[in-house]
């Protein structure tokens, strides 16, 4: 009588648990089917929208061109009818394939895209110039580029930082350095002022370096490269008069 009893017990157990899976896989397929929904309702109030613009571009081009071609215009309106229907239900499904799967199942691009943006990271560029060499000279498309990008997850200030420190050998001024990492570079000033902040370059040492560098040799008078640190190389007043004192020249009496 026990043995039954607890027979009983085990398959109402069972049975529950058996229920409790039923409807959890049934609360997820209707989660799916309203996700769906959704995605679908989505992707027609935003093609809606651009084919109502669309209508109205081409309503203005219509009434703005001469009239006195009337025959050849209706057959135009008429043959083009069916392929412009069709091109609009394919960037219709476009649009809800994209909502419903992720980009990479549908474009290879996005992946390729990818890639390419790690490499280009490696080299320490900025967000800004990444994106030039993605669009410009590897031709991906601005979805794939920005998704390249929302993937890569850079720190674009350390980035500049990093850029910044790679060109040590260079003896930069420190207005000339800022110059190179936002007109060259493409970082912003904000990224720009973080790397400046973090590189700790000696800016005097940079300026006697730079003097060296300029003066050729020497038979160059003191006055002309100061000139050169200050209103080219971009030192301060008091790093050019360092570099001045302190640089192996032989001055031009």
């Amino acid at each position: 009588m026990k043995d039954s009893i607890g027979e009983k017990q085990v398959k109402v157990v069972i049975m529950k648990k058996f229920l409790i899976f039923i409807f959890t896989v049934f609360g997820l397929f209707v989660g799916w089917i309203a996700f769906m929904v959704y995605s679908y309702e989505r992707s027609y109030n935003e093609w809606k929208s651009s084919y109502t613009g669309k209508i109205v571009t081409n309503s203005e081009k219509q009434f703005s061109s001469s009239s006195s071609s009337t025959q050849n215009y209706d057959y135009k309106k008429y043959s083009s009818s069916s392929d412009g229907n069709k091109d609009d239900l394919e960037s219709l499904m476009n649009m809800f394939m994209k909502r419903l799967f992720p980009p990479t199942l549908l474009d290879p691009d996005y992946t390729y895209a990818y890639e390419k943006a790690k490499s280009w990271s490696k080299k320490h560029l900025s967000q800004q110039q990444i994106i030039i060499y993605l669009t410009k000279y590897d031709r991906y498309s601005e979805d794939a580029t920005q998704y390249a990008l929302n993937k890569l997850n850079v720190d674009w200030k350390e980035q500049a930082l990093l850029r910044a420190k790679s060109y040590q050998e260079f003896h930069y001024s420190k207005n000339k350095l800022v110059e190179q990492l936002i007109n060259i570079d493409k970082f912003t000033q904000e990224e720009a002022d973080y790397a400046i902040e973090h590189v700790h370059f000696d800016w005097k040492e940079n300026a006697v370096k730079e003097a060296e560098s300029s003066s050729n040799g020497g038979n160059i008078s003191k006055e002309r490269l100061l000139k050169i640190l200050v209103e080219y190389r971009k030192f301060t007043q008091e790093e050019a008069e360092y570099a001045i004192e302190h640089a192996k020249i032989d001055w031009l009496n």
